[in-house]
């Protein structure tokens, strides 16, 4: 096309959006808004990706390196960031071990560290114990550190953002998370479990950047951490949470080193072979070749089953999620297609050819496209920009930087202007179509739907369905999960590409659909016949506003489809550890303690019910040698321990009131829930004692294994199967010659405790018994239904106002035969009815088709998901209750407020020509 007629189209739809602002601005904030998430979530996205200077400020603060002891005595490869992967290898027989590997091997790492780096200093930045800290609700659990906060190094690894630095004797400072979980302000003491002598004050509140959800206590250097170890050797256990950057359980160290000096990868390669690991701010700066790095890390990334699985429901509902937004903004486009038929008849009758005038009605989406494109750009810029603290602590870290880049928002507001275009194109082609006395004339051109146009429907939604269905696999072997186009891989590509198939295909066949349904207006009173004649007559405004309806609708039924298979598959699979509702106490140790412990249980939740009291069989051979009685035979994996107890641990352990089994196990016998369990009908009890033999330098020695029959009954029950073996009543235990050591209690409540209850009792019990275990079982949980709930919620309230709009359209296209049937007598009531009917129609056949092509998506990524979890056919459920409301309950409402809101008399017009 020539300059010239590019710039009279672009001056006209500039003029024409002007005129009508309320079109525009609606179109405008179609294309503004998906543009405006995608462009927010790739900020995000970018601002969360380091730089490497970055990445090691987190990990080293603003030190040198962060240097981890990671196995003395051993030599490691490493990547640069030693997070990223390490791995020891050991002395090779055949060699010896290195002079390196001799020298570390026994020797105090931290000395070791200061004769291999002269002149540095070391600050110990090692993970901390897990220790319980006072609250005002009892005890909540903590990760503990030391840190000197006064030290400028620590910043980047551990900032303070609240309150002062603890520069005082027993003060300390805590993550917001701390203050959070036990109700405590700075300001305030708290003790640690172990260390109640010595109260802290809490001065401030310090964050990980990285971890913001971290619970963590931090105390002074040699305030915390060795005398916790001191008082509770035994049960101190490293962390072992996602949020550690050093190695759990291993010295690790801030290393600051002389003025002038560096740690290049020579020096990191040089620690390696003593057994160290270190992260080096000199090589995050300037990093080693490929070839320069021993060690390869195994790539799971990108071949992840799981990962393909998420990249295919992320990059099928985005792409559908573009789709529906173009055929969201048909609608209005093609109303102002239709308001400016007059203007386009008079460009055709002036010389005009039918593309001036399509391209008067795509340059309106190409104005209001960029309009709408760069709108949302700017508005996802400044959103997150005003969002970026609520986003960082959900998200659970900070960003390294304020990600904006210019390709990307460039390239995300082009497929927003592309979009629009796409949105216009039917709308441009319809009024290419239109005669130009009909537009002068202000009367609709009827033509009967063509018959390639629906075959070519039929051939893309049977094509479409079958290309997402049969993609399903094609990334099998080495191909899985490799980018082939914009970063999608291949069975991605495919899903995506034959979802929007088929809903072309549906698109196209819309116009036929119309006309059938027209022809059963014979069938209808005055109101309806009329309504589907004229609906079938001006398919260009009605054909739209099934496509937008259709749209939204696919997106929700593809969704809540997904999410109820995905809930039920993942329902099947799930297995509980005891009955639903059971809370189970766990000791791990005998203690005299146990009996305040379940009495302090059953004060705070008073509704448990009866309790069942837990025991294991334990065969002792000398003073301090015992170990637990098992199972012989049976199959599968599992503890094969027989749980001691009575009748009632039948009722709450196992949910089994079976008046057999507790007869039997009344008369000695023991209960068992697997038949190939049993040798014939005895249970064999398995007794692992002393040696056999004296132990020989250099052998293992051989265990004495003794097998004793009890008289056993089986009660099938393969659910009960699952929470354990079976019970053997305590006086069977005595008299065997064993004897039963209290390992518990459970109760079967009616109805779960609620999660505070839990608490208070778990805290309780903590603070009586440190090894007690609180935990209710409370069955399986399904997701969020937050995204299905608003996706039905959009689909019903797109239905809604789609029809409207193509009602209230509809209804000033008809003006002059509404007048004319008033003139001739008909009720006024016919005025409402037609409506009504116009309305439902457009709200049921869109919902309609919607339904129809929601499931080719939906089945298609349950299909992806069982492929990648290597799982069997996935158990279609369908959202009966989502779907009867888009396509039953909402189109009846949106006929009732059309009749409602329809005004029974119509003005008299003069009709001309």
């Amino acid at each position: 096309m020539k300059l010239g007629p590019l710039k009279v189209a672009l001056r006209i739809a500039r003029r024409d959006a002007l005129r009508a602002k309320g079109r525009s601005a609606l179109v405008i904030a179609m294309i503004s808004l998906p543009v405006l998430g995608v462009a927010g979530a790739d900020i995000v996205y970018r601002s969360g990706q380091l730089a490497p200077v970055e990445r090691v400020e987190r990990l080293a603060g603003g030190a040198d390196a962060l240097v981890t002891a990671y196995e003395l005595g051993s030599t490691v490869q490493q990547r640069p960031f030693a997070e990223d992967g390490a791995l020891a290898i050991g002395v090779r027989a055949d060699q010896g071990p290195t002079p390196e590997q001799t020298r570390s091997a026994g020797a105090d790492p931290a000395a070791l560290l200061k004769e291999l780096l002269p002149g540095s200093t070391l600050l110990p930045a090692a993970a901390g114990l897990n220790a319980s800290a006072g609250s005002p609700n009892g005890l909540v659990r903590t990760e503990t550190a030391e840190a000197d906060l006064t030290d400028p190094v620590w910043k980047g690894r551990l900032d303070l953002v609240e309150g002062r630095t603890p520069n005082a004797a027993h003060e300390a400072a805590v993550t917001r998370e701390f203050l959070a979980e036990s109700g405590l302000r700075l300001g305030q003491t708290t003790t640690l479990k172990g260390l109640e002598k010595t109260p802290f004050t809490l001065t401030g509140v310090v964050e990980h950047p990285d971890d913001l959800a971290k619970v963590e206590f931090v105390g002074r250097p040699g305030e915390v951490l060795a005398p916790l170890a001191a008082a509770a050797p035994a049960a101190a256990k490293p962390p072992t949470g996602a949020g550690d950057r050093s190695t759990p359980g291993k010295p690790a160290w801030l290393l600051k080193l002389p003025a002038g000096a560096t740690l290049d990868w020579e020096g990191v390669k040089k620690l390696n072979r003593y057994g160290f690991t270190a992260t080096s701010r000199a090589v995050a700066l300037d990093p080693p070749s490929e070839s320069q790095i021993t060690y390869q890390r195994l790539e799971f990334g990108s071949s992840s089953p799981l990962r393909s699985d998420k990249a295919v429901v992320v990059g099928t509902v985005a792409g559908m999620a573009l789709l529906e937004v173009a055929l969201l903004a048909g609608p209005a486009f093609a109303v102002g297609a239709r308001r400016s038929r007059r203007q386009l008849a008079l460009i055709g009758a002036s010389g005009g050819d039918r593309g001036h005038i399509a391209s008067v009605v795509l340059g309106s989406g190409l104005v209001l496209g960029a309009v709408g494109a760069v709108t949302g750009v700017v508005l996802g810029t400044g959103l997150v920009a005003l969002t970026r603290s609520w986003i960082e602590e959900t998200g659970g870290s900070r960003f390294g930087h304020f990600g904006v880049q210019a390709p990307d928002l460039l390239a995300i507001a082009v497929v927003g202007v592309v979009t629009a275009l796409l949105a216009a194109a039917l709308p441009a082609l319809q009024a290419a179509r239109q005669s130009v006395t009909a537009g002068l004339t202000g009367r609709d051109t009827v033509r009967p739907p063509s018959r390639w146009t629906t075959a070519a429907g039929i051939v893309l939604f049977v094509s479409g369905a079958a290309v997402a269905l049969l993609a399903v696999g094609t990334n099998d072997g080495t191909g899985r999960g490799i980018p082939v186009f914009a970063g999608l891989d291949k069975m991605t590509l495919m899903v995506l590409a034959g979802s929007a198939t088929a809903e072309l295909g549906l698109l196209a066949l819309t116009p036929v659909l119309i006309a059938l349904c027209g022809r059963l207006a014979r069938f209808l009173p005055l109101g309806g016949r009329l309504a589907l004649r004229d609906s079938a007559r001006h398919r260009g405004r009605t054909a739209p506003a099934i496509a937008a309806v259709m749209a939204a609708v696919a997106g929700s039924v593809a969704i809540g489809l997904y999410t109820a298979s995905s809930d039920v598959m993942d329902a099947a699979s799930y297995r509980p550890h005891s009955p639903v509702n059971s809370v189970s106490l766990g000791v791990l140790t005998d203690s005299p303690l146990l009996p305040q412990v379940r009495a302090a249980i059953e004060q705070d939740l008073p509704e448990l019910g009866e309790r069942a009291d837990l025991g294991t069989a334990v065969y002792s051979w000398c003073a301090e040698c015992s170990s637990n009685v098992t199972v012989k035979g049976g199959v599968g994996f599992g503890s094969r321990a027989l749980v001691v107890g009575d009748a009632t641990v039948l009722h709450n352990a196992f949910a089994v009131r079976d008046p057999a089994a507790e007869q039997a196990l009344a008369a000695g016998k023991a209960v068992v829930f697997d038949r190939s369990l049993l040798s014939g009908d005895k249970l064999v009890l398995q007794l692992t004692g002393g040696f056999t033999a004296p132990p020989q330098p250099g052998a293992t020695p051989a265990q004495e294994i003794r097998e004793i029959p009890v008289d056993a009954v089986v009660v099938e029950n393969p659910t009960a199967a699952r929470y354990g073996v079976g019970v053997i009543g305590t006086r069977t235990i005595t008299g065997l010659g064993l004897t039963t050591k209290p390992s518990g209690s459970v109760w079967l409540p009616s109805t779960a405790p609620d999660r505070k209850a839990t608490q208070r009792a778990a805290a309780t019990a903590d603070r009586i018994l440190p090894s007690a275990l609180l935990d209710v079982e409370r069955g399986f949980e399904p997701k969020s239904d937050v995204p299905t709930i608003a996706l039905t919620s959009f689909a019903a309230l797109v239905v809604l106002g789609a029809a409207c709009i193509a009602t209230g359209l509809a209804a000033a296209d008809s003006r002059r035969d509404q007048a004319t049937l008033a003139a001739v007598g008909a009720p006024p009531g016919i005025r409402r009815t037609l409506s009504g009917i116009q309305c439902a129609l457009i709200a049921v056949l869109g919902a309609a088709l919607g339904t129809i092509n929601g499931f080719v998506p939906a089945v298609a990524l349950l299909m992806a998901r069982d492929v990648a979890n290597q799982a069997g056919s996935s158990t279609i459920v369908v959202p009966w209750a989502n779907i009867g409301l888009t396509t039953v309950a909402v189109p009846l409402f949106a006929g009732l407020l059309a009749v409602l809101f329809t005004r029974a008399d119509a003005p008299l017009t003069r009709r001309l020509g």
